[in-house]
């Protein structure tokens, strides 16, 4: 999401082709938040300004995304991967296991994890 809303080069422009070429969006509860602690890094290392920011924020709220709180059944899940994956990253993966949904990411060594967890996961880096 980062790399769509933010980043200029190739890799942002694969990200924003991806995003807009399925429109059925699921993700954990908690991705907003991480979205937002990037933008705020972002500002605080001065590649980013408050009113490119501002325009990032708005854009994220406006992004139809279905958002999964935890349940039982994803807390599970995301517990049985804590050998090889974080948490959040974990909750990315199960969702995309329990919705038989891919995974879109900038993150090679996530992608990695997901793979050697769930071996049949659809995982597609940028």
């Amino acid at each position: 999401m980062v790399a769509a809303l933010i980043d200029s080069s190739a890799r942002g422009e694969l990200a924003r082709e991806a995003m807009t070429t399925d429109v059925a969006w699921i993700a954990p509860a908690h991705m907003p938040l991480e979205v937002l602690r990037t933008i705020r890094r972002h500002i605080v290392t001065g590649s980013l300004t408050e009113d490119q920011a501002a325009l990032v924020v708005y854009t994220l709220r406006s992004v139809e995304i279905t958002y999964v709180g935890m349940s039982d059944d994803l807390l599970a899940a995301v517990w049985s991967m804590r050998h090889n994956i974080s948490a959040y990253d974990a909750a990315y993966v199960a969702l995309a296991v329990i919705h038989s949904a891919a995974i879109l990411t900038a993150d090679v060594r996530m992608a990695k994890a997901a793979q050697q967890t769930i071996g049949d996961v659809d995982v597609r880096t940028f």
